[in-house]
């Protein structure tokens, strides 16, 4: 069971800007967390492309999981 709050690293499986959003895959367990353009503005970043490598905290909305405190590494 994954828990809440928890810093991840993964890989950004795509983004799409227009549409202002996209997925990171989990590193450890390969899961696809939800990344929203605003959580990314947050973090002082305007964009990800494919296969970045980012850390991330992953937090839960629900039953879904999505990514906040974003970083390149």
């Amino acid at each position: 069971m994954t828990d809440d709050n928890v810093l991840k690293n993964g890989v950004v499986k795509f983004f799409s800007l227009n549409g202002g959003y996209g997925f990171i895959v989990d590193d450890e367990n390969g899961a696809d967390i939800f990344v929203h353009l605003n959580n990314l503005k947050e973090c002082g970043l305007n964009e990800l492309n494919k296969d970045n490598k980012v850390s991330f905290v992953q937090k839960k909305k629900g039953a879904r999981f999505y990514a906040t405190d974003i970083k390149l590494l």
